[in-house]
C-alpha cells in the first residue's frame, strides 16, 4: 500500500496549531495513540459496540460536529471524531467493526514508543520536562487526555487504519445498503489509477460479497465497430455484463463469470460465483447508462490528472504510452458523454490517498 505517511513532527506540530490548550498528558497521547494504535482498549466487540453506541447517542443531545472529521495521527492511523450526518444504529456497529480490527490488526512496541516520546524533549511546552520525566519513569502508561483538553476541546473519538477511517462514507453507505436489504449490488466507477481496484478489495474483506471487474468483459477486436478507438464504451461489452452478470446479482443468483482475455483474444473458462449479500462491480465504465440501473450505490473516485500520471507510471511503466494515447482520452469521453460523475451516488476525491 502506497500511502504518504506524515513525519510525527509535524503531527505533533499541527496538533499545537489545532489545539492551542494542550497539555504534555495530551502530547503523550498522540504519540501513545501513534505508535500502539486502539490496542490497550480492546474489548469484545459486543462491548466495543455498546460502548459507542452509548457515547455516541449521548453526543446528540450536546454539540457535533455537523460533517465527518478525520485526523492523521501517522503510523497508518487515524482519529475519527463521532460527528453528526450519520445514522447511529447504523454506524455505529460499523465504526465498532473497524476500531475492533483496527485494534487487532495494529501493533506497537513499548521501546519505539520510548524513542518517540524523544520527540518532546527540549520543547517550549510548559511543564514538558518534569511531566516527559515521571511519565517514563512510570513505564509510559496510556493516557487520557487533560481536563483542560477536554473542557476546551470535548474529544469523542476512535483510532482507526487510515484507510477505515478515509473510506468511512463509503462502508457507511454500503452498510446503509445491506441495512435495507438482505443484498445489494454497487459500482465503482472513476478513471484508471483512481483506486478502483484496491477499494473494491478492501470492501470485499470487510463484507461478504462477490467482485466483478469491468476489464473481463472488453469487446473481442473483431466484434468492435470501427473508429471504437474513439467511441465511448467502444471498447466494452456492456451486454453481455449486463445479461451474464447483473441480472443474475440483481435476483441474487449465482454469476456464471467468463472473463475475456485480451493478451489471447478470448474467453477464458467460466468460473461461477455463489449468491452473496454484497455484488461489487469494479471498474470504469460500470456506471454507463445501460448497467446503472441495475445498481443500489454508484460511487465515483476522483483522482488529479498529475497524480494519475504518477500513480500509472509506478503501475504500467511499460505501457503509460498507451494509456496517454488511448486509454485515458477514451475514458475522459465517457464521463463526458455520460455524465458520470454528476450522476454517481457517491463521489470521493482519492487524490491524497492510495492503497
Amino acid at each position: 500500500m502506497a500511502v504518504r505517511q506524515k513525519d510525527l513532527r509535524d503531527i505533533l506540530a499541527l496538533h499545537r496549531r489545532r489545539y492551542p490548550l494542550m497539555e504534555p498528558p495530551d502530547y503523550g497521547k498522540l504519540i501513545y495513540q501513534n505508535e500502539f494504535g486502539p490496542e490497550h482498549m480492546i474489548e469484545s466487540p459486543e462491548a466495543v459496540e455498546e460502548r459507542i453506541v452509548r457515547e455516541w447517542t449521548a453526543r446528540e443531545d450536546g454539540p457535533l460536529f455537523k460533517n465527518a472529521f478525520t485526523e492523521d495521527i501517522g503510523n497508518r492511523l487515524f482519529r475519527f471524531h463521532l460527528t453528526g450526518g450519520y445514522d447511529i444504529p447504523v454506524a455505529a456497529p460499523l465504526l465498532a467493526r473497524l476500531f475492533y480490527r483496527t485494534a487487532r490488526e495494529h501493533r506497537g512496541t513499548a521501546e519505539v514508543l520510548k524513542r518517540k516520546l524523544t520527540l518532546l524533549v527540549g520543547t517550549d511546552i510548559s511543564g514538558m520536562e518534569p511531566w516527559l520525566a515521571e511519565y517514563i519513569r512510570a513505564d509510559c502508561p496510556s493516557l487520557r487526555h487533560s481536563e483542560t483538553f477536554r473542557q476546551a476541546y470535548d474529544p469523542h473519538y476512535r483510532i482507526l487504519r487510515d484507510e477505515y477511517a478515509i473510506y468511512f462514507p463509503v462502508l457507511y453507505q454500503v452498510e446503509k445498503c445491506l441495512a435495507r436489504s438482505d443484498y445489494a449490488v454497487i459500482a465503482i466507477d472513476g478513471p484508471c489509477g483512481s483506486g478502483k481496484s484496491s477499494l473494491a478489495a478492501l470492501l470485499s474483506a470487510l463484507f461478504p460479497s462477490r467482485l466483478l471487474h469491468m476489464d473481463d468483459y472488453y469487446l473481442p477486436l473483431e466484434r468492435r465497430a470501427p473508429g471504437w478507438e474513439h467511441t465511448p464504451c467502444g471498447n466494452m461489452d456492456l451486454e453481455r455484463f449486463r445479461r451474464q452478470a447483473l441480472l443474475p446479482a440483481a435476483d441474487h443468483m449465482p454469476i456464471d463469470c467468463q472473463p475475456y482475455s485480451c493478451q489471447r483474444g478470448r474467453l477464458l473458462p467460466s468460473e461461477t460465483l455463489p449468491a452473496a449479500p454484497l455484488t461489487i462491480v469494479e471498474g470504469s465504465y460500470s456506471h454507463h447508462p445501460l448497467l446503472a440501473p441495475h445498481y443500489d450505490l454508484k460511487i465515483y473516485l476522483h483522482c488529479d490528472p498529475q497524480e494519475q500520471l504518477s500513480r500509472l507510471g509506478r503501475r504500467e511503466s511499460t505501457r503509460l504510452d498507451a494509456y496517454l494515447r488511448r486509454w485515458i482520452p477514451l475514458e475522459q469521453a465517457y464521463y463526458r458523454a455520460f455524465d458520470i460523475p454528476a450522476r454517481c451516488d457517491l463521489a470521493l476525491d482519492n487524490t491524497g490517498y492510495f492503497m
